[in-house]
């Protein structure tokens, strides 16, 4: 799996012109946008300047009936609709006001999900709260993916996790090809990292997709106590090499370790 830097996405920047994000998370975002080559300050301004010119074009009681109307069409939804990003919007309204009537096409500070089974608990019980994510870019923005949810070469995706309490932590992959990718810590580190508690951690960088065949299954390993991580690549290496068990089956680990894991079927 290649590894490439992703373009700081508008729904963050949205949040750290909101100030919705706590001090950490939004100095690194604006680190990422001066990596980028950008401003933070003038991109903030022009979010500004095109909130104002959605307001000025949108009056309030329009916005406020459009929003009132489709709030109705959730409460009595149509069968079997998917669910679309407006949800997360309308959660928002309060706090982004009428500026939401001109976005309810677009993604908004929360991904849309993507309806599938959840991740798959392994190894130990879950600390409440500890959750695995992947989410997939694309053009109308990011797509949190779950358990069983279709990927095809090229795509390119992002991973992230919570952590309810304090412990030590890595995110690795293994695919239909026997292949496995230290995603955090970075490649090269040789002991697991800190978990952050207090919200979702994503990874600083996205990781496209190659033509591995059949699936790509990710894994958030956890401990309370420091760990090396060349035991647990070695568990994910004899889990890869086992090709009818490594869709499910959890990586041989000794006590002491949770794992989740979340598993992508791959289209070519």
């Amino acid at each position: 799996m290649a590894t490439r830097e992703a373009r700081t996405p508008a729904w963050l920047i949205e949040r750290l012109a909101h100030g919705e994000l706590d001090g950490e998370t939004a100095a690194e975002v604006r680190a990422r946008l001066v990596a980028e080559g950008r401003v933070p300050d003038d991109e903030i301004a022009a979010l500004a300047r095109a909130d104002a010119l959605a307001l000025a074009a949108h009056p309030p009681g329009a916005a406020a009936a459009e929003i009132r109307r489709r709030a109705a069409r959730l409460e009595h939804p149509p069968a079997r609709r998917r669910p679309w990003v407006f949800g997360a919007a309308l959660a928002a309204a309060g706090a982004l006001g009428v500026v939401l009537a001109t976005r309810l096409q677009a993604p908004g500070p929360r991904p849309a999900i993507e309806p599938a089974a959840e991740p798959t608990t392994i190894k130990g019980a879950r600390p409440a709260g500890a959750r695995l994510y992947v989410y997939r870019h694309a053009a109308d923005g990011d797509r949190q993916l779950a358990d069983g949810a279709r990927v095809a070469p090229g795509d390119l995706l992002q991973l992230a996790y919570t952590a309810a309490d304090r412990g030590f932590g890595a995110l690795l992959s293994i695919d239909g090809a026997g292949t496995v990718t230290q995603h955090w810590p970075e490649p090269g580190a040789t002991r697991a990292a800190p978990l952050r508690v207090g919200g979702e951690v994503r990874l600083p960088s996205a990781y496209e997709l190659d033509a591995a065949p059949a699936f790509e299954r990710f894994f958030l390993v956890r401990s309370e106590q420091p760990f090396d991580l060349g035991q647990v690549i070695a568990a994910a290496r004899a889990l890869a090499a086992r090709t009818t068990e490594a869709r499910r089956a959890p990586l041989p680990l000794p006590a002491g370790f949770n794992q989740i894991s979340l598993a992508l079927e791959k289209t070519r």
